[in-house]
């Protein structure tokens, strides 16, 4: 089953901002500290704290249901961004510890603890971060679409832990795809661009030792879970972009009461 989980984007999250931040040797300064800065800034503005059902599109027939636990995180990174880390735990307790530590992955549980997890909840997050910036701003005219964009490639080049994970983005965002105004160009461009990189790293990963035998590296969308995707063997774009809208609006949200116990970091 395919969903989008705010528990799993919570807990990439923190592991992206509290654990990999951290293990970055030395200081923290000049262009990483501007890409971390950056990265938290497109947090705080648009993680998103709102899952809409049905086609958020036709506002006249869409509910909301409010995202409790990324409510309370979008303070915790507002405060990050006002202090990066030198109030990290203090602020986290403040807001009642939004980020499930205790908690399983969800949607992006692998067969085996080596397989999805963490990178499968990065790519929901920065998925989710491009199509709720695009809900957000979709009446400001003077929104910048490659800002959110350039905030990811920011973080994954300073602090990304995986190496080859991260020489392959780098490379792809610079010159097999490259993260330039010709190619986002208007505010949906931010989500099709990421979608279109997403699919690249799909195919190279497709048969890898680190695919996950459940869950095979398609390109996204699949048949299955949005017909009207595909024609004639090619992708619709304007289809696409509909279904983007749809499957990162509508996010399940993290269920607390499964959190017996509450963690302090």
């Amino acid at each position: 089953m395919y969903y989008v989980s705010e528990t799993d984007m919570l807990k990439a999250m923190r592991m992206a901002l509290y654990d990999e931040v951290i293990r970055t040797p030395g200081m923290i300064q000049n262009q990483d500290l501007d890409g971390l800065t950056d990265f938290i800034t497109v947090l705080s503005n648009h993680f998103p704290v709102l899952s809409f059902s049905n086609d958020i599109r036709r506002t006249k027939r869409t509910t909301s249901t409010v995202l409790k636990n990324s409510e309370r995180a979008r303070f915790v990174f507002l405060h990050m961004r006002e202090f990066l880390e030198s109030r990290r735990g203090r602020r986290s307790r403040v807001y009642a510890n939004p980020f499930p530590v205790n908690s399983s992955w969800q949607h992006c549980k692998g067969t085996l603890p080596t397989f999805r997890g963490y990178t499968c909840g990065l790519w929901t997050t920065f998925h989710a971060l491009t199509v709720h910036t695009y809900i957000d701003t979709i009446k400001d005219s003077n929104v910048d679409a490659l800002k959110p964009l350039k905030s990811i490639q920011g973080w994954v080049k300073g602090f990304f832990g995986c190496q080859n994970c991260k020489e392959h983005f780098m490379n792809m965002t610079t010159y097999k795809l490259p993260m330039t105004e010709r190619r986002v160009r208007h505010p949906q461009d931010m989500m099709t661009y990421l979608w279109r990189a997403h699919n690249i790293v799909n195919n190279r990963l497709h048969g890898d030792p680190s695919e996950d035998p459940q869950f095979t590296k398609l390109q996204f969308p699949p048949p299955f879970l949005c017909p009207t995707c595909h024609s004639g063997g090619q992708f619709s774009r304007r289809q696409v972009r509909n279904f983007l809208l749809r499957y990162y609006g509508n996010i399940k949200p993290h269920n607390r009461l499964r959190d017996r116990k509450l963690a302090f970091f």
